[in-house]
């Protein structure tokens, strides 16, 4: 099987249909960043009164792009990080826009509220995601580490 979202050209160009997508299911404050530090591409905005904050590995989906299309003989190093890195890039934005049409979708549907919607990349009163709550504290809110089998995470 390829790797989804492989062949997604538009990247960046997502950022608009993102923005409409969060306006069109109420969210304010909407802006995006992209990290180099953290390898990663970041939306935040508010919704119904809650602050969310979703970022996405760019070096994530490249890793595993890397990992299923190896160089040729033929290919330059320098030529197949670069391929590598665009698709990744182009891949992470079209992730991140589908993902959050999908959960706007769930909620005009009436399926999801948005704290279940959004729920694990909702600010906390000090200021972390839920979702780095819930995997890095030992209190009691922790989740146990994931069942890995095959390979999935």
């Amino acid at each position: 099987m390829a790797l989804p979202y492989s062949s997604s050209t538009a990247g960046q160009a997502r950022e608009k249909e993102i923005r409409d997508t969060l306006r069109s299911a109420g969210a304010s404050a909407v802006g995006f960043m992209v990290d180099g530090d953290a390898d990663q591409i970041i939306a935040q905005f508010r919704l119904h009164g809650r602050e969310v904050t979703i970022p996405v590995r760019v070096g994530a989906y490249a890793e595993a792009w890397f990992r299923e299309n190896k160089k040729g003989p033929r290919t330059k190093e320098a030529d197949h990080a670069t391929k590598g890195r665009k698709v990744a890039e182009s891949a992470a934005w079209a992730i991140m826009a589908d993902w959050i049409k999908a959960q706007a979708a769930m909620m005009a549907a009436g399926f999801l509220n948005t704290d279940t919607a959004f729920l694990p990349h909702i600010h906390l009163p000090d200021g972390r995601r839920v979702g780095d709550a819930i995997t890095s504290t030992d209190g009691p809110l922790r989740l146990p580490p994931p069942e890995v089998k095959g390979g999935d995470a």
